[in-house]
This record gives structure tokens, sequence and C-alpha cells, in this order.
């Protein structure tokens, strides 16, 4: 049987959603299986993979138009093999019914405006990271971290990510990766 292999597609604004792609990746390689990272922009089609993750930053309850395209471009592809969707948003932030909904509610968006529904997702805390935005989104962020009870110190960054959550995940999306091969060399 030759080597598994795992497309990591991800988009990311300002880092952190890179960070956790990157985590993601390099646990899903630890587990055995080979990745390739890519961005949105530049990843290539999912042939030729035996699974694909993707990863994005959620703004303004959105999913990135880079991502929602590579969706779309490669739906069939995506659909022929074990998928996952990681979210990082700063809804997962906020431990609280209303805030769990609100993730759950733009996963739900994406897959409808992408008609792709993944295997697996996972829902990822993010960062404040104020020392990356310029004045007028530093600001702005700062309103929103004080209306939800987050940080609001701006001069430093505040990582609100559960790394033992991400782990979790990418090790899940290696257990069914290898699920979904063996099934198929079973045939």
């Amino acid at each position: 049987m030759s080597e598994l292999r795992v497309l990591v597609v991800f988009h990311s604004d300002d880092g952190h959603t890179t960070e956790i792609a990157g985590r993601i990746a390099a646990r899903i390689h630890e587990g055995g299986v080979a990745t390739d990272l890519r961005r949105a922009a530049e990843a290539p089609d999912p042939d030729g993979y035996d699974g694909v993750v993707l990863g994005d930053a959620v703004h303004h309850a959105r999913h990135s138009h880079e991502l929602v395209q590579y969706v779309r471009r490669h739906r069939a592809g995506l659909e022929a093999r074990p998928t996952a969707l990681f979210q990082v948003s700063l809804a997962s932030a906020v431990d609280d019914r209303a805030h769990e909904l609100a993730a759950h509610e733009q996963v739900q968006r994406v897959a409808e405006r992408t008609d792709w529904d993944p295997d697996l997702v996972g829902l990822f805390a993010g960062a404040l990271s104020y020392t990356r935005y310029g004045w007028f989104r530093r600001h702005a962020a700062r309103r929103l971290a004080r209306r939800e009870g987050l940080d609001t110190d701006t001069g430093g960054d505040h990582d609100y990510t559960d790394w033992t959550a991400v782990d979790a995940f990418a090790d899940h999306v290696v257990d069914h990766v290898r699920e979904h091969a063996a099934r198929a060399g079973a045939r």
C-alpha cells in the first residue's frame, strides 16, 4: 500500500490560522500520514490525495472568498475523499450556548454557499493579534473584545486557541483517512 497523503488547504489574514493549519499538518504527519500544506489561493486539485483538510478564519460572520472559491472549484474532488473543515473564530472563544450556535451557523453558511458538507468539523477559538492590526482594526477588535468579555490590552496579542483540541482534531483526521483507505482497499 502506498503512503497516505493529506492536503491541508487554508486561508489566513493575520497569521493565526496559518499557525493552526501548520500545527494540524505537523500532527497529521506525526501520525504517519504525509501532508501538503497550501494556501487556498495556490492549492492544487485534491485528486491524488487521500484526504483534504480545509481551514479558514471567520471575519464578520463569513468565511473567506479564497476558501469558498477553492471549495466551489474542487467540490467534486472533495466529495470523492474524506474531508474536514476547521474554522477559527472568536465565537468559539466565549463558552456559552449562544456563541456555540453562532460558530455552528457559520459552518452551516459555508456549507450552503458551497454545497459541500465536510465529514469532520473543528471549531477553534482564534486570537486577538492586536500587534498585527492597523490602527482602525485594532480599535474595532478592542470594542468587540470588550463586548465579548475578552482581553482589551492592545499592547500584546491574546491567543484563545485550545491547542489540545487542535491536536485531537488532527488525530481524528488521521483515523478517518486511514479508515476510509482501509474500506476502499477491502473492496
